[in-house]
């Protein structure tokens, strides 16, 4: 296995890891922390989408679901019109995973850049400090 693909797919793997970041802070963050502001922790106080300004995105409704990133902490009224609020034993730890506002979609873009600049000079400077190390580090 040459090592440069073995590097390219452990960048591959952290761009990835990057935009699920954004992901993750973007769509399900936004409707947590609408949801935090407001205190809905009780089924009294829970609000439905309208009220919240969201929309049910996909990205939101697969973290919704059963096996979703919010299964238990994200609870919702069995109504007609479903009304969502916080589990009160999980909203410390929502808060502390959603207090960073947006992960901007510049900062993801600039990420993955800065993972090709590092890929394609691993790419180039291997063969070069290969051989200077007198080809401690074979590339095959």
């Amino acid at each position: 296995m040459n090592i440069t693909f073995v590097v390219w797919t452990v960048l591959t793997g952290i761009g990835i890891a990057i935009v699920y970041l954004w992901y993750q802070r973007k769509f399900v963050g936004n409707f947590v922390r609408k949801l935090l502001t407001i205190d809905a922790c009780s089924p009294e106080t829970a609000v439905s989408m309208e009220e919240l300004h969201c929309r049910m995105t996909p990205p939101l409704q697969l973290a919704l679901r059963e096996e979703g990133a919010l299964q238990d902490a994200v609870l919702k009224t069995e109504e007609e019109t479903p009304r969502y609020y916080v589990a009160p034993e999980k909203k410390k730890m929502l808060e502390a995973k959603y207090k960073n506002e947006n992960v901007g979609f510049f900062a993801v873009l600039l990420g993955i850049c800065i993972l090709v600049v590092v890929g394609v000079l691993f790419t180039v400077l291997y063969p070069v400090l290969s051989d200077f190390l007198g080809g401690m580090f074979p590339g095959e």
